[in-house]
């Protein structure tokens, strides 16, 4: 683990640098373009996995909850024992996400003219710009915009979240937990039809993975796990395991395409699998020092990545190199040689001229004095 970031890095001042939470970003980012690239390029669309590695792909929307989950994490972590001032809270938000979500929304408004107006104009610029509601369609540009819809909403709710854990402790989240999960069985009680998408696309089935982050930051924080030498490798891998494991499960029960009852309580079931995954990783990581600094890098560009990577997805689908026979093969292989890099070179430079220049403008928004709890071995006091 590192003191310091990497150059490259705009470093918060609120929260100490965590390289694993950028590896972390990155392997999100990585699987959503993989799974984006390979479905669409291979015309490969939510088949029945050959086997667990498959289904990770195959199912590689399982991304967003992982990007979910540590966005809860990291909030936490780096504001637990600390007050939260509320409006330079919001404003170090908007000033991390805000620049490249207006960007990506001008440019698809400009690209399909035809869809705009204002009242769609007002639902991006109001966070209602998301499925299963009616939305402006910005083709490739709009696809991954709803998801910054819904991270906003659960950063209005944070500082909130935040304080109820300090005040009343973990039991308070795990009962969230359990209001959200019979809430949406409810739901589902009275419209079956729209189960699936009332999990995957809103805050209603979101919150649980970003409250789960927040309660693995508050284990990871205290000091609860403690992991060393063979048994930190030995729990990432096992938590990596089920992880993939319970995705396949998903896959072999109609995956993204079902709409039954168990899709209710899914974010929660998938969600605690990364959130088991994350946590075992930034321990273990904590104590390797974090690796090779190149090893941060796709995470800290990995937010344009995510919000690029499909117009490169969409652009080859319908103009597709041939570079082996064989649709399948061909559209890994595409997506491996000429999406991945293509999209990441585009990131490091929209992270460069966008995105950094406005972090830098972050102040700091938390007020207080800390209340320091004992943190995971291996992690150095700028991380704690």
């Amino acid at each position: 683990m590192t003191d310091v970031a990497p150059i490259a890095v705009s470093q918060s001042r609120n929260v100490g640098y965590l390289p694993a939470v950028d590896h972390l970003r990155g392997m999100a980012a990585l699987l959503m373009i993989v799974y984006h690239g390979v479905q669409q390029i291979s015309d490969r669309v939510f088949p029945r996995a050959d086997h667990p590695l498959d289904a990770l792909v195959v199912e590689g929307h399982t991304a967003v909850a992982m990007f979910i989950v540590v966005s809860g994490f990291i909030l936490t972590y780096g504001a637990l024992g600390s007050e939260v001032a509320y409006g330079r809270f919001l404003r170090n938000r908007l000033l991390r996400v805000g620049p490249m979500y207006l960007l990506i929304v001008v440019i698809g408004f400009t690209t399909y003219p035809s869809s705009f107006s204002v009242d769609g104009l007002l639902q991006f610029l109001t966070l209602t710009a998301t499925p299963p509601f009616d939305t402006p369609d910005l083709g490739a540009w709009g696809a991954l915009l709803w998801t910054v819809s819904v991270e906003l909403t659960l950063y209005l709710v944070f500082p909130f979240l935040l304080r109820f854990l300090t005040r009343y402790g973990p039991l308070h989240l795990v009962g969230l937990l359990a209001m959200t999960n019979i809430l949406r069985l409810l739901s589902a009680g009275l419209n079956p039809d729209n189960v699936r998408d009332r999990g995957y696309w809103t805050v209603v089935g979101r919150v649980d993975q970003f409250v789960l982050g927040m309660l693995v930051a508050w284990v990871v924080r205290r000091g609860a796990v403690r992991l060393r030498g063979v048994a930190s490798i030995v729990a990432v891998v096992g938590a990596a395991v089920v992880a993939v494991g319970t995705i396949y499960v998903f896959n072999r029960n109609g995956g993204w395409t079902a709409t039954a009852a168990w899709k209710a309580p899914w974010p929660l079931i998938e969600g605690l699998a990364w959130a088991v995954f994350i946590g075992a990783y930034v321990i273990a990581v904590g104590e390797t020092r974090g690796g090779p600094r190149w090893l941060v890098l796709p995470g800290v560009v990995s937010y344009s990545a995510y919000l690029l990577h499909y117009t490169y997805v969409v652009l080859l689908a319908d103009h597709t190199p041939s570079i082996v026979d064989g649709r399948h093969l061909n559209g890994v292989l595409v997506t491996l040689l000429l999406v991945v890099p293509a999209t990441f070179l585009t990131a490091a430079l929209t992270y460069a001229v966008v995105e950094r220049p406005f972090m830098q403008l972050r102040g700091r928004y938390l007020a207080g004095e800390r209340v320091e709890r004992p943190a995971p071995a291996g992690v150095p006091p700028a991380a704690r």
